[in-house]
């Protein structure tokens, strides 16, 4: 937008005219990375709607071992780090490095939380026997279909924490180096371009738990 305002001096490489330029270029060069990482999922998205419709009994006996109240928790917990992650990009813009600095790192500490959260959903699963290659009885053995949908599940939901995983990690460097006195002047753009990843993490979780928990349930 051109009316958005951003801090004064801020460094612009030689390639560029200015700042304006300089952020639509690496934003672009992100959204056309995160286009290629939609395709990934896009494929995972289709394969569960095709077994939803040709095995919609074998989905559910699946779904119903899924732990619905901790997929709603996360999906909240991702919500409000879309807020906090927004909050950043605002406040680096108004040039106030130290409440944008609170607010990058409580963004982390959410995805931290929908980590934790995840990881204790894996350790019911595996109490459940639900998780396959670990040498265990599936427990809905004799169901080659649910057993293919659970197999997604898993594929799915570890793709997208590792996704997060990664966005975290960044978020924490990011966070440690915006400490520094001149880091908005100097690298205010990576605020601008690393929301549009944290956001995507969060769309497609958005997606994937009505597809993975609700639908069939």
């Amino acid at each position: 937008m051109s009316d958005v305002t951003f801090p004064v001096g801020i460094d612009v490489h030689e390639q560029f005219a200015n700042a304006d330029q300089q952020r639509h270029a690496a934003q672009l060069g992100m959204w056309i990375w995160l286009v290629t990482e939609l395709l990934l999922f896009a494929g995972l998205f289709m394969v569960a709607l095709v077994l939803h419709i040709m095995h919609p009994g074998s989905v559910r006996a699946a779904v119903l071992h899924f732990k619905f109240w901790i997929g709603a928790a996360n999906t909240a917990v991702l919500i409000c780090s879309s807020f906090t992650m927004s909050g950043a990009i605002m406040l680096s813009r108004m040039g106030w490095q130290r409440w944008m600095v609170r607010c990058m790192l409580a963004t982390a500490a959410l995805g931290s939380l929908f980590l934790l959260l995840k990881g204790y959903e894996y350790y019911l699963d595996y109490a459940e026997h639900m998780m396959p290659f670990v040498g265990q009885p599936y427990a809905l053995e004799g169901d080659p279909a649910s057993r293919l949908f659970t197999n997604l599940y898993f594929v799915t939901t570890a793709l997208h924490g590792a996704h997060l995983t990664t966005g975290v990690a960044i978020l924490l460097w990011m966070a440690w180096q915006a400490h520094r006195p001149g880091f908005l002047q100097a690298r205010q753009n990576r605020i601008e371009v690393y929301g549009l990843y944290w956001h995507f993490i969060d769309l497609i979780w958005i997606i994937v738990f009505p597809l993975l928990y609700v639908v069939g349930r």
